[in-house]
């Protein structure tokens, strides 16, 4: 999940940084570029909602998960007698 998250970022990143701000326009029906500047600002635009809606919540559902992992190995750590530690 984190990695997807970042993955994610890391497109909308790039796109920003080539300039698809300025394709987006697309959305309220100016097209500027052709079909490429369609296509860039389509893509764009669906990168930045991933980046403002999906990463969020997969970034702490994947921090959820590592502790709740980590806090399960802790409580499932042997004692010197060989039995279970109690939590």
């Amino acid at each position: 999940m984190i990695r997807s998250a970042l993955v994610m970022t890391a497109v909308f990143l790039l796109l920003h940084l080539l300039g698809g701000r300025h394709y987006v326009g697309v959305l309220s029906g100016t097209l500027e570029g052709g079909r490429s500047g369609l296509v860039f600002g389509l893509f764009y635009a669906l990168s930045w909602f991933s980046a403002v809606l999906l990463v969020p919540v997969l970034l702490l559902a994947g921090l959820a998960k590592a502790a709740l992992r980590q806090r399960h190995e802790v409580g499932r750590m042997k004692s010197p007698e060989g039995g279970v530690v109690p939590r």
